[in-house]
């Protein structure tokens, strides 16, 4: 197979993206990549480099939409805080069950995976966890500024809390646990939150999906 006329390097770029959250670094051959993004390895090396250039590449574009669809969620108002963190658990919940080919997420399997070919990914990863564990912060002091969650909480530490919840609610999705259930964990975390009395006494907020991963 060779190059294909109108090669569009982004869409080539998506679809390995999709084959390495599929299969991880160490289980993706240079084969899989070259059939996923329908390239002959000659247009593959000529247009991307090795495996690993490449790699780092859908790693890149992946960190950067993840970090702005999670942004997108949650940043925002201070009266709207509180809805906007149950938003990002009910998004979490449904991540991986919303994607038709169940995937995960592509810095989870980074992490998962353990991959040490190019300490440039590991780099990027950390970078968006800090800067999703940022936007998390700042939307949690928001809630504690308009007085839903308690002001004398640990931001930070909240903000960990429900990173962790992400990433564990999308290992039970992979091991099998369906939505239903994970809505479950998501509204049991929420209500573990540090609600004030006032918060307690409303309904919990109406969730919005998002494609944020």
């Amino acid at each position: 197979m060779g190059r294909p006329p109108g090669f569009d390097k982004d869409k080539v770029v998506q679809a390995v993206e999709r084959q390495f959250r599929r299969a991880g670094y160490a289980g993706t051959s240079v084969d899989d990549i070259a059939k996923a993004g329908g390239l002959g390895r000659g247009s593959l090396y000529a247009a991307f480099g090795d495996k690993s250039k490449l790699y780092l590449r859908t790693l890149e574009a992946y960190c950067d939409r993840s970090e702005a669809g999670w942004a997108a969620v949650l940043e925002g108002p201070d009266d709207t805080a509180l809805e906007r963190l149950h938003t990002y658990l009910m998004a979490s919940a449904r991540f991986v069950h919303d994607d038709p080919d169940q995937l995960g997420c592509m810095v989870t399997g980074f992490v998962v995976e353990g991959a040490d070919h190019d300490p440039r990914a590991g780099a990027r990863v950390r970078q968006a966890l800090m800067r999703i564990e940022s936007s998390l912060t700042e939307c949690v002091q928001a809630a504690q500024r308009h007085g839903d969650l308690d002001p004398e909480a640990d931001a930070p530490g909240v903000s960990q809390l429900l990173m962790a919840i992400n990433r564990g609610m999308e290992v039970l999705a992979k091991a099998g646990f369906d939505a239903v259930a994970l809505e479950r964990v998501a509204d049991q975390a929420f209500g573990g939150l540090p609600l004030t009395a006032r918060a307690r006494s409303r309904q919990a907020p109406r969730s919005v999906v998002s494609d944020a991963s």
